[in-house]
């Protein structure tokens, strides 16, 4: 006659309970990740066509979305950003397709500003409450580097529409709404990571200290932020630490208060024996 036996799980019961009540896509950094790069393709791609803009869009506001989700942001912040990320995507998208473009453009700046001043906040905010420094954590620093490039990339655009001239002292005759979008992506990227070909330039005395400040914050963020992630991998974080060290604490505590009921269960049982 056999008996089953069950394996007893071996998760502690505080990181089991921390599992369960975790959202989906909670710390999916490696997912934003993904389809930011994706995005960056798409409106490449896809160009300032109705279409190529309803599908860039759609790809911002997902990414706004997962982005939030995988910080956690407080469940109020999350039910207004479900609420409005969809609504002003779908907006946009009705402009678009009714021939409103400028109305269509400033609602499309709005969602592309939700994405990058809200997104890396919140996944800053999330990254610092990482116990533990892992992969997750440097796919977290990238997606921030990245949207600071976007960051850039959209105050250069609004600097032109401000101004009304064209930004770029190659496209000059083009008015400023109809510059591309990846042209101001291509030159914020080409200016964080320094690399400067040249094929675009600045005209305005306002456009050229923005790129300079792009350039100094972007070098900054990555000896220092990027940098202290990825030599401290795997290991623990001064919160991770300071967990661990009130864990042990009460543990000791615990452990105390058990030996002393021990002790006087022991102090009971040989009154009772004597008597």
């Amino acid at each position: 006659m056999s008996a089953s036996t069950t394996t007893p799980d071996a998760t502690p019961p505080r990181r089991r309970r921390l599992l369960e009540e975790s959202p989906r896509f909670a710390d999916s950094f490696g997912l934003v990740l993904v389809l930011l790069v994706a995005s960056y393709f798409v409106v490449a791609a896809a160009g300032d066509s109705n279409a190529g803009r309803i599908v860039s869009m759609l790809i911002f506001a997902t990414t706004t979305w997962l982005a939030l989700r995988a910080s956690q942001v407080k469940r109020r912040v999350l039910r207004v950003a479900l609420a409005l990320i969809p609504l002003a995507t779908i907006i946009a998208i009705v402009l678009v397709l009714i021939g409103n473009e400028d109305t269509a453009f400033i609602v499309n700046k709005v969602l592309t500003i939700l994405l990058v001043v809200v997104a890396p906040v919140a996944i800053l905010k999330r990254l610092v409450e990482h116990p533990v420094i892992s992969l997750n954590t440097f796919y977290g620093a990238v997606c921030v580097y990245l949207l600071i490039a976007m960051f850039f990339a959209s105050a250069y655009s609004l600097v032109a529409i401000l101004s009304g001239h064209q930004f770029f002292a190659q496209l000059a005759g083009v008015a400023p709404k109809d510059t591309p979008a990846i042209d101001y992506l291509y030159f914020s990227f080409v200016t964080i990571t320094t690399t400067g070909y040249g094929d675009f330039t600045a005209v305005t005395s306002v456009g050229r200290m923005t790129a300079v400040l792009e350039a100094i914050f972007g070098q900054l963020y990555l000896i220092t932020v990027v940098a202290l992630v990825v030599q401290n991998l795997g290991q623990k974080s001064r919160l991770g630490r300071r967990m661990e060290e009130e864990l042990q604490k009460k543990g000791d505590a615990d452990a105390a208060d058990a030996a002393d009921a021990a002790a006087s269960a022991d102090v009971a049982a040989s009154s009772a024996a004597d008597e």
